[in-house]
């Protein structure tokens, strides 16, 4: 078969921002959607702007600041106790940072210990306070700089505070996570926020506090009764996405939960961002820059896309193809669409130069979803995206030069996604191996190319997947489909319950894993593979002890020795063991063939059952076996060793040995209970007390 063909990709965000646009939007890391405009649902409130403060602690304890009342709720402070407190920021050792900005200070405040550290003064004003790791970064004003204070410690200079150079009556208002610095018109909806050195990173007519969550989505709120817009970082500018709805907003503070939600001041409390208040234009295309395939007259093959098609939604593709070297590309080379463009300028968005070579194309041709979701054996492209894969002869004549044009349809409230394409050149050579006067007539040829396209298409992926067959053995590439086909090869049937990777994981190991199955290690490392985190095994006869220590003699044995005198009529002391296992306790029993698997952690009910059925199925089956699970206690780990006679459980209390009702040693304790005592050191032989 043809294993030359190679393939013209449209994938990165570079790429598809060359692209002309027509109603059409960039998608983070690549890919376009149906543009939308923002639904705020009412009109913008035109309020003062009186900025608070919120954070969340590790508790998911909300704190929120009171400026004009001067307190922060919950909190040690009383009302009209603290001088306006504007921003809050909690670090990660769980210190409160209130921003008094009435007192010129900082106030710290530990959260363990619910009392106040330390009230830091500071050079100006600070309005904002932001977490970094385990300290606080402080926004001050007059002078406007950046200063660093953790606990009782600062504060110490910060990254140096530049302007940004676009308008000099912007004022720093607002800092974020990464040193992120709202800047704002005092009198006036603009606002822009930018890098500490004035990079300027967005401009968002009216915004009033912005944050940035722990994967790096940057959350801008505007003024109350508008949408709260989100911008992912992507290359060298910002994209933004979806926005969401924030009903009730005050315009006092934004903030992101310990469970990456996003929160917000209201009149009443607390407020949660409601979802997508987006609505999508119903109709969009995108046409690509010219693809070249470097020979003339080239029969294109088929185009793979990478797409997520919801009901009520669709995607259709038109090609167009010719050999002339004067046809120019729809747009110029321009970088990713930035901040709140999600469109490239209208100056710069003609679909073709030459529209009389799109109106000649055919009509919009459907895609087919390939069966299995991807493009053949081995492409991870459609799982790693989330997409599936669809298919599409390239229906156009014979060109060096190909445009492509996707054309999109949803509603208000879905809209398709489409993510990667990719295309062939050229297409099967299957015309040259069939008598010529079959494809004599162009006509009669492109009937011959496309009819061949599946049945060749199919043929080349076998050949595709016979040749790169390492990738089929290879656990860890090959597909999740021929998961179950190549762990037949050990014979394993894998359960559906393990992760992917697990599976994986345990396919790779297999054969050194059985060659020890039976054994703790291989049952250890079994559950390691499934829980993602090691176990520890302990065998019952690690913890049976010592044996007991027999005093006295028995009845018809020599005599005792005398107490308090020298007659025997005062009779022995007796026969009792001190320590260890008695002689009537069968260590047997009690300790052979048992053990407990300790598993940090808490499982959910499926992982449960996964782990006990691995145990029943993995352990010699002669054995018997518990399942421990140690929660948020104790951990067998590095820091506390479990010794061959120690018990994980429950302990007992300490009980008054009575001679000659209970065996000293057995439930009786010789001596006082004494931590860490040692025989010779802290307590000696011949000097206990009985009782």
């Amino acid at each position: 078969m043809y294993g030359d063909r190679s393939l013209s990709l449209v994938v990165q965000s570079d790429q598809w921002a060359r692209c002309a646009h027509d109603g059409t939007a960039l998608l983070p890391g690549g890919g376009v959607e149906l543009t939308w405009s923002h639904d705020d649902g009412e009109c913008p409130k035109r309020v003062d702007y009186a900025p608070g403060g919120l954070a969340f602690d590790r508790w998911c304890r909300a704190y929120r600041s009171h400026p004009a009342a001067g307190y922060v709720e919950p909190g040690p402070a009383c009302p009209g106790a603290l001088r306006h407190p504007l921003g809050l920021a909690v670090d990660r050792r769980q210190r409160l940072y209130v921003a008094e900005s009435g007192a010129r200070a900082v106030l710290v405040l530990d959260l363990w210990a619910q009392r106040v550290l330390r009230r830091v003064p500071v050079c100006g004003r600070p309005v904002d306070v932001a977490a970094d790791c385990g300290r606080a970064i402080a926004l001050t004003r007059r002078p406007d700089c950046l200063l660093f204070i953790e606990g009782r410690r600062g504060p110490r200079p910060g990254p140096v505070l530049v302007r940004p150079n676009c308008d000099p009556t912007l004022e720093p208002c607002r800092i974020a996570t990464g040193a992120y610095v709202l800047w704002r018109r005092p009198a006036g909806r603009t606002a822009i926020v930018a890098a500490a050195d004035g990079t300027v990173a967005l401009e968002v007519e009216g915004a009033t506090d912005v944050d940035v969550t722990a994967d790096g989505l940057l959350v801008v709120a505007r003024t109350p009764g508008e949408s709260f817009l989100r911008f992912r970082r992507d290359g060298s500018g910002w994209i933004e996405i979806e926005p969401v709805g924030a009903s009730g907003y005050d315009g006092g503070a934004v903030t992101i939960a310990p469970s990456g939600r996003i929160a917000f001041t209201t009149g009443s409390g607390i407020g949660w961002t409601s979802g997508s208040v987006a609505r999508h234009v119903t109709a969009g295309s995108v046409t690509t820059y010219r693809l070249d395939s470097g020979e003339y007259r080239t029969r294109w093959g088929r185009l793979f896309l990478d797409a997520c098609l919801p009901p009520s939604t669709s995607a259709s593709v038109r090609f167009v193809t010719t050999d002339l070297d004067d046809v120019l590309d729809p747009l110029p080379a321009t970088p990713p669409a930035r901040g709140a463009r999600r469109v490239p300028h209208p100056d710069l968005t003609p679909p073709l130069p030459s529209k009389t070579l799109l109106d000649a194309a055919a009509d919009p041709a459907p895609l087919f979803r390939r069966p299995t979701g991807r493009e053949q054996p081995g492409t991870q492209t459609a799982a790693d995206y989330d997409f599936e894969t669809y298919e599409a002869p390239v229906s156009a004549p014979p060109g060096r030069y190909l445009w492509i044009q996707l054309v999109l349809a949803g509603s208000a409230r879905v809209t398709p996604r489409v993510g990667a394409m990719r295309v062939e050149r050229p297409g099967h050579q299957l015309l040259r191996t069939l008598p010529r006067a079959w494809s004599r007539a162009d006509a009669d040829a492109d009937f011959l190319q496309h009819f061949l396209e599946p049945a060749e298409g199919m043929l080349h992926e076998l050949d595709t997947g016979a040749a790169e067959r390492a990738v089929l053995v290879n656990p860890q590439v090959t597909p999740p489909e021929a998961l179950g086909w190549l762990a037949s090869f050990a014979g394993l049937v894998l359960d559906r319950r393990w992760p992917e990777p697990a599976r994986r994981t345990l396919i790779a190991e297999a054969y050194p894993l059985f060659r020890r199955r039976g054994t703790s290690a291989a049952l250890a490392r079994i559950l390691e593979i499934y829980l993602n985190r090691p176990p520890t095994i302990i065998e019952q006869w690690q913890l049976r002890g010592l044996g007991g220590t027999v005093l006295g003699t028995t009845p018809g044995g020599p005599a005792a020795p005398a107490i308090g005198g020298s007659t025997r009529a005062t009779g022995t002391l007796g026969r009792f063991t001190i320590g260890g296992t008695t002689s009537s306790s069968d260590s047997y029993q009690l300790s052979a063939h048992r053990f407990s698997v300790l598993i940090p952690g808490e499982l959910t009910p499926e992982q449960r059952t996964v782990v006990r059925s691995i145990v029943d199925v993995h352990r010699p089956a002669h054995t018997v076996c518990d399942v421990c699970e140690l929660g948020s206690g104790m951990r067998v780990g590095q820091r506390l060793r479990v010794h061959l006679t120690s018990w994980v459980g429950p302990g007992a209390d300490w009980g008054p040995a009575v001679t000659g009702q209970v065996r000293v040693g057995g439930d009786g304790v010789v001596g006082l209970p004494a931590v860490g005592s040692r025989l010779g050191e802290d307590s000696r032989a011949g000097q206990v007390r009985v009782g």
